[in-house]
């Protein structure tokens, strides 16, 4: 009998990498990317234009979703494999438009959630388990999904139900977060998927606050924040907190935190060890690379990233440098530390592909940085 093909390490043999992109006239579309090892190796400079045009373009639509475009910060990823449109609906608008879209990416399947009237900018979307947490300038409220059923598309006409699926789904409103919103800094999910951990910054004064999800409590840990910029991602085999920082002096190079230690008899949280990696990754080789935005993925397995990297490639004529084409660089990489915990590096393991940007993309998803999950 033959032996079963063994999976490969990284990302288990079937996770891919997902993109958003509103190049449809109606919305976004979802496009699939294939990481695996071995498959992205290319030069990181072009020495002409003739190069540029051998850039491949990004496989064709996995997916399509109807939603408002220009509005990539509504895009979010939770109950394993789905990705949900929580584009803001009409309360008074047709029934469809009180919902929002989910697609399961393994089974291509879609089902709705209702939707919310208010989520101002800025937002934050924090799944656990069967629970997402949304926080956004007004409001901190969970949508609970106890259970639910998913809705097959091409089973709709045979199967489908006359009694109301929205009672299985409702919106909870939580406790007011004790600081302001836009003061967010960075955040990140406890290893033991209980507590987020939320990092704020208001002038000079500096906070981390966890907020439990079982007993919706909020808790100071100290005056200190994580050292990364918007969502870190914990690492099993480094058992730290890894987030890329987009501080002027530290632009391109990766965070690496240790998780903050509880329990201590001043109920405060001492300041966690932390590593900055002595790569900057947001360095190609090309001068004619414009960084414009990034997004970082953990892809698990032994420390696996994905830095998803919006370039614009200038066109320099003498003494004038002019904005040319829009490109996503994706670098993968590993991330090691030293015995000591003190050298942090991806040695090297970094490996990059540009692609093409679809033509139809508006340029203000482009400035924002890019809407990438792995799953």
């Amino acid at each position: 009998m033959p032996k079963r093909p063994r999976k490969r390490e990284h990302g288990g043999g079937r996770e891919r990498l997902y993109l958003v992109f509103d190049d449809w006239c109606h919305g976004y579309s979802i496009r699939k990317v294939n990481l695996l090892p071995g498959e992205n190796h290319q030069r990181t400079a072009f020495s002409d234009q003739d190069d540029q045009d051998k850039v491949p373009h990004f496989p064709r639509p996995f997916f399509r979703m109807v939603a408002p475009r220009e509005s990539p910060k509504y895009f979010t990823s939770a109950f394993g494999t789905r990705i949900l449109a929580m584009h803001p609906r009409d309360p008074e608008g047709d029934l469809l438009e009180g919902y929002f879209p989910m697609l399961d990416v393994r089974s291509r399947c879609v089902t709705t959630g209702p939707g919310q009237r208010d989520l101002f900018y800025p937002i934050y979307h924090l799944p656990v388990g069967n629970k997402l947490f949304t926080m956004s300038f007004y409001s901190f409220e969970m949508l609970c999904l106890e259970s639910f059923e998913m809705l097959c598309l091409e089973e709709l006409s045979a199967k489908v139900s006359h009694r109301d699926s929205s009672k299985e789904w409702s919106w909870k409103e939580l406790e007011q977060q004790p600081f302001n919103v836009c003061d967010v800094t960075s955040y990140s999910l406890h290893p033991e998927e209980r507590t987020f951990l939320i990092s704020t910054k208001e002038d000079t004064t500096e906070a981390t606050y966890s907020f439990d999800t079982e007993r919706h409590s909020w808790k100071l840990l100290g005056n200190w924040v994580l050292p990364f910029d918007g969502q870190g991602h914990f690492d099993q085999h480094l058992k730290a907190f890894v987030g890329l920082s987009k501080e002027p002096d530290t632009l391109g190079q990766i965070y690496c935190c240790d998780v903050p230690i509880y329990g201590t008899p001043e109920g405060r949280c001492p300041v966690p060890s932390m590593n900055l990696c002595k790569e900057n990754l947001f360095i190609s080789g090309d001068p004619m690379d414009k960084h414009v935005g990034a997004t970082l993925v953990y892809m698990g397995g032994v420390s696996k990233f994905c830095l998803v990297q919006c370039v614009n490639k200038e066109v320099r004529v003498p003494g004038l440098s002019l904005p040319g084409s829009w490109m996503y660089r994706l670098t993968t990489f590993s991330l090691s530390l030293d015995d000591q915990r003190k050298e942090l590096t991806t040695g090297d393991t970094c490996h990059s592909q540009y692609y093409k940007v679809p033509k139809a993309t508006t340029k203000s998803l482009l400035v924002q940085d890019p809407v990438a999950f792995w799953m």
